[in-house]
């Protein structure tokens, strides 16, 4: 089964204060690009999913098998996701 190509996978935790920087990005992203799908990773709530998937710090934003650390710029997220 292919993965979808606009999907971005955001490991989180509400009370990260690094979090705001990336979580309003992706509220900006989301905005002009409605066929963006966000799945959020609470990482307290899915700390087994966090640890199987290696994620040692947040935020981390995993689009196409790249991740970032901290909230990118859109001209390095929109070609990973397929948007010119």
């Amino acid at each position: 089964m292919e993965a979808n190509k606009k999907e971005i996978i955001y490991y989180k935790s509400l009370v990260c204060p690094r979090c705001i920087p990336t979580s309003r990005f992706l509220k900006e992203l989301k905005k002009d690009y409605p066929e963006i799908t966000v799945k959020e990773v609470e990482i307290i709530a899915h700390l087994k999913t966090a640890r199987e998937a290696h994620i040692h710090s947040i935020p981390v934003l995993d689009i196409a098998g790249k991740r970032f650390y901290k909230a990118p710029s859109r001209n390095d997220v929109l070609p990973l996701l397929g948007i010119r």
